[in-house]
């Protein structure tokens, strides 16, 4: 690895969920200062508790996490549907507006989302997942044009399945 992050702070959101191991420890072996907060991030205020608590970043990579529901599409209740978007939607806005302005101000900045290829192909029994993930990538489309003019780039990335029983239940059953 070339370093190519020194002197870089990465912020990873939910660091010891899902993807949020392996970022940490990529972003860190290419020479990033990263903080590695594992707080949860439904309650409104935690988002800009934890980009203040982080200090100055520069990149800001939103790593959030729930195990996939395993509902059929016409069960899926009022509860279910809100658990999923205020765990994986709502705090978008709350991390990009407490991370934002340093970053517009120094007309420089990078956010990574970290999505789930569910929200572009069909997956049984995985609606109100799918859903959120895909809310999340048009909220990035939206943003990401709106920031470009301040050089702050935001971006998702939608990875594909991962067989994991512990995230994707429905699979398994």
């Amino acid at each position: 690895m070339d370093n190519t992050l020194v002197g870089k702070r990465v912020l990873v959101t939910q660091a010891t969920e899902f993807m949020g191991p392996v970022l940490c420890e990529v972003f860190a072996e290419q020479g990033a200062d990263v903080v590695a907060n594992s707080d949860e991030l439904v309650e409104p205020g935690a988002a800009a508790r934890i980009v203040r608590d982080a200090g100055p970043i520069d990149v800001l990579v939103a790593n959030l996490a729930l195990k996939a529901p395993a509902t059929p599409a016409v069960e899926v209740t009022e509860s279910e549907w809100r658990q999923v978007f205020a765990a994986l939607v709502d705090p978008l806005p709350r991390l990009l507006s407490a991370a934002l302005p340093s970053m517009m101000s120094r007309r420089s900045g990078k956010i990574l989302v970290i999505g789930s290829a569910s929200a572009l192909r069909g997956m049984k029994r995985t609606s109100s997942y799918s859903a959120a993930r895909g809310a999340q990538l048009a909220y990035v489309q939206a943003v990401g044009v709106e920031l470009a003019p301040y050089n702050v780039q935001v971006n998702a990335i939608a990875q594909n399945f991962v067989d994991n029983p512990t995230y994707f239940p429905s699979v398994h059953q």
